[in-house]
């Protein structure tokens, strides 16, 4: 800290703003560590929920008719609906973890 003579004593409230803005992220600091800790939590979820809902579409396509015997048609045509939805989703995701490669 040799350039510690050359500081001034007194700054400005609106040039400390200013070069705050202006300054470089520490490169080793803990939040930028929690943030990245985070992001993979949140990419893992993602890749569970991405395994959980095949294996669910995978049940729900194999149309087990001893699970669905004793539903209505309501329930069944709300099943299919779902169905649509989880593949969207599926669809959707992987659109963002493309994106997110990129």
């Amino acid at each position: 800290m040799g350039n510690s003579n050359n500081l001034p004593k007194a700054i400005s409230h609106k040039k400390l703003s200013s070069l705050l803005l202006k300054a470089q992220k520490d490169r080793f600091s803990s939040e930028d560590d929690l943030s990245n800790i985070e992001q993979e939590e949140f990419l893992e979820s993602l890749k569970n929920w991405d395994k959980n809902t095949v294996n669910l579409l995978q049940k729900i396509s194999s149309k087990n008719e001893k699970l669905l015997d004793k539903k209505s048609s309501n329930a069944i045509m709300a099943l299919g609906a779902m169905e649509v939805h989880l593949n969207m989703a599926l669809q959707a995701l992987k659109v963002f973890m493309k994106d997110k490669n990129d």
